[in-house]
């Protein structure tokens, strides 16, 4: 069957060939008189235009717990605002506190008892000092006597009182001493004691406030991710927070690249109400759909929920742009187009346009000064059509 149907093709062919020879006839092309061409020029032009924006926060941060435990309250909601430092939601805390309970404990004793040693040692201070001053006249004492019964000046009796009470004066300071470094030492000890009590009760403080969910910056509730009751872990964010100050987002169109820039001061309007901002960031690049690029106003003092819509007002622009007739422009539903005209021929050329300008619209893709393009009769013009004046 396939050798069939090649063979009947193949017959065809021939006979169609064997026919009468006529020449095909050329493909008509499209002849437009009066088209009026004039050559694309770059037009002054005044600018101050409005974007719509958006009010968001500095920041958004994912807030959750440092340790795993069941959420037991939770004290805001969405749409709040919070301070930094403010305690958002608890964990519970029940395998923690004793330890707390007891370290604080423990260093109420060990203050109790240094209290106490205090008192001793002040008091061993004392007797102390009234040791060493009957212990230096006692001293003198013995060595004035010592000499006066080398010298045979006393008797040994009176020689051998003052001797001895030379002795019960030293024997007493060294005692004293003796009850003093005793009291020191039990001090050290306690102090050693109180700084490791103190060291497990910062650790259990440390695990205790673990359990408290603060705001990590003044700003506003954005959501509310989780429930009392949840059981939450670190991997377990429950609130998302937008950090203050508020900024605006916009997106604006490429002609002002270059000229909008960080430091600029613009108006922003929000729910009626104006604000000077300043621009703070801007992107390094526009979009290649939209040609716009983005850019972050901080606007001090604004109070709006993030979110809320935003209307932001470049300064005036002076410069220069593409521009062409508006009787130029083709439009197909939402797609542009001009002519261009080359050698007297017609090209149709897709174009992105801006505002217009008096009578002329502003072209921001798609043509360069001095091309020339038809600006007249352009619903007569098909691509490739001569084009005659």
């Amino acid at each position: 069957m396939a050798k069939r149907a090649v063979l009947a093709l193949t017959l065809l062919l021939l006979t169609a060939s064997c026919g009468t020879e006529e020449k095909a006839e050329p493909l008509k092309v499209k002849t437009v008189s009066g088209v009026k061409v004039e050559a694309v020029r770059v037009v002054p032009f005044t600018r101050s235009s409005t974007f719509s924006g958006t009010v968001i926060p500095d920041k958004e941060i994912y807030l959750s717990p440092k340790v795993v435990g069941y959420l037991i309250e939770v004290k805001t909601e969405a749409g709040e605002k919070v301070r930094k430092g403010q305690v958002l939601a608890l964990t519970d805390s029940s395998d923690i506190k004793p330890d707390v309970e007891k370290a604080k404990a423990g260093l109420k004793e060990i203050d109790a008892a240094l209290k106490e040693l205090e008192r001793a040692l002040q008091e061993v201070k004392a007797r102390k000092k009234a040791a060493e001053a009957n212990y230096q006249l006692a001293e003198k004492t013995y060595n004035r006597f010592r000499k006066l019964f080398e010298a045979e000046a006393v008797s040994k009796q009176k020689f051998d009182e003052v001797e001895a009470q030379f002795k019960a004066a030293k024997a007493n300071l060294e005692a004293v001493n003796a009850k003093e470094a005793q009291i020191l030492a039990k001090k050290k000890v306690l102090l050693a004691k109180k700084q490791q009590v103190e060291a497990s009760l910062k650790k259990a403080k440390a695990y205790l406030s673990y359990t408290e969910l603060r705001s990590p910056a003044n700003g506003v509730v954005l959501q509310k991710l989780m429930d009392k009751g949840n059981l939450v872990s670190p991997q377990t964010p429950v609130f998302k927070i937008g950090s203050f100050p508020l900024k605006v987002r916009a997106y604006i169109d490429d002609i002002y690249s270059g000229k909008v820039t960080v430091g600029t001061n613009v108006k922003v309007k929000v729910q009626g109400r104006e604000f000077t901002g300043k621009v703070v960031e801007v992107d390094g690049s526009s979009d290649p759909v939209t040609h716009k690029f983005g850019v972050k106003i901080l606007v001090e003092n604004l109070n709006a929920i993030p979110g809320t819509y935003a209307v932001v007002e470049i300064p005036s622009l002076k410069g220069e742009a593409v521009a062409v007739p508006k009787s130029a422009i083709y439009r197909v539903g939402a797609v542009e187009y001009v002519f261009v005209v080359e050698d007297g021929i017609a090209h149709l050329r897709i174009i992105k346009t801006g505002e217009e300008v008096g009578n002329s619209v502003i072209v921001l893709s798609g043509l360069h000064p001095g091309e020339k393009i038809a600006v007249s009769k352009v619903e007569e013009l098909v691509d490739g059509a001569k084009v005659e004046g």
